[in-house]
């Protein structure tokens, strides 16, 4: 008897832990997420496909159990509805379909499995298991061009723009006015290749912005890494987009760039489907919000201009409004009047170009 009362003993501790293992399953078994992601381009272009991969790998480094799928080089066509349906089939719950065009074929999906949920960058579409986000690039873009403005010994910026729409035309007008805030004389010329990755476009967009005098560059491109690399080439300056890391591109001319930092809401949505709480939404930040960081300066940048660039930033970060009038455009009329101001809902209707920008947006 005495054994067995020795052998329940012992073996106490092991039923008691068995009974409170139910209790713990639940949770275990929801940080099983399977996460699924399509990029329209390589996710080594330095550009908008880096920023969606580290922001998607920052999320599973935060959230232990989830997995990762992913899908390079995913045209805008039916093809990327046929692999998004692959990834859900392999169990994902949650999809990010990161590029404009794959927004149709993403809802399409969220319509046939209202069991996933589905996140789209930059659309404007929403169901129940439907958001979008993005990042509010436009005021962002101000203090890009206090730093060129500051850096610049031509007067003259260069920037290379994909395709021209109202967002893109918001970049540039953001940038006109941080630059020709420091610096009254300075002038910014645009080509528009017509492509977001075109890189023979690319390379010819900048070399003759660089023949016209152009010495500092900056770009609207999915990939910002032929526009560096030809920028640093000619011994002219650059200014990023997209990700952080093209910086590496540009040891010496990289003066400093704006990078996407999805991380943060990447990690916040897996976590709302785990907990059954996805809600969706649309959602648009910028500096000061946790979509989008300043670079760090290149080595060639004076501590007057980073000081200059940072206040620029912090300001706003607190919510400083670029587009505030009275501002004029290039050919002399007042588009926004005194008093008036431009918020995120008039982004996209920029088709003009303000004072001291070269030629004509449409």
């Amino acid at each position: 008897m005495t054994r067995l009362r020795m052998l329940l003993a012992a073996l106490l501790p092991l039923v008691l832990a068995l009974l409170a293992l139910p209790a713990a399953w639940p949770a275990a078994a929801a940080d099983k997420l399977i996460v699924g992601a399509i990029y329209v381009g390589s996710v080594n272009d330095y550009g908008y496909n880096r920023s969606m991969h580290d922001g998607l790998m920052a999320m599973k480094a935060a959230i232990p159990g989830v997995t990762v799928l992913e899908a390079e080089n995913v045209p805008e066509s039916a093809e990327a509805e046929r692999v998004m349906e692959g990834m859900i089939q392999q169990g994902a719950k949650l999809i990010f379909a990161t590029s404009f065009g794959h927004q149709q074929f993403a809802f399409n999906l969220a319509q046939k499995h209202p069991d996933v949920d589905f996140e789209h960058a930059g659309g404007w579409m929403q169901a129940a298991n439907f958001g979008n986000f993005f990042g509010a690039t436009q005021a962002a873009w101000y203090p890009m061009g206090v730093a060129a403005g500051k850096m610049t010994k031509t007067n003259t910026l260069g920037f290379v723009a994909g395709v021209p729409i109202g967002y893109v035309i918001g970049n540039i007008n953001a940038f006109a006015l941080g630059a020709r805030s420091v610096n009254p004389k300075v002038e910014v010329r645009v080509v528009a290749t017509g492509s977001w990755s075109d890189k023979a476009k690319e390379a010819a967009a900048t070399g003759a912005l660089i023949d016209q005098g152009a010495d500092v560059i900056a770009m609207h491109v999915d990939s910002p890494a032929t526009v560096i690399q030809v920028a640093e080439s000619r011994g002219v300056y650059s200014i990023g987009f997209q990700s952080i890391e093209a910086s590496a591109l540009a040891p010496k001319g990289w003066i400093t760039g704006l990078g996407f930092t999805w991380g943060p809401f990447m990690t916040a949505t897996a976590k709302s489907v785990i907990d059954g709480a996805f809600k969706p939404a649309m959602v648009r930040e910028g500096l000061g919000e946790g979509m989008i960081a300043i670079a760090p300066f290149g080595p060639a940048v004076p501590e007057e201009t980073r000081a200059l660039v940072t206040a620029a930033a912090d300001k706003v970060g607190k919510g400083f409004n670029p587009f505030t009038g009275p501002i004029t455009d290039n050919t002399g009329v007042v588009r926004i009047k005194d008093g008036e101001a431009w918020g995120g809902d008039k982004m996209g209707n920029f088709d003009w170009y303000v004072e001291g920008v070269i030629g004509k947006a449409k």
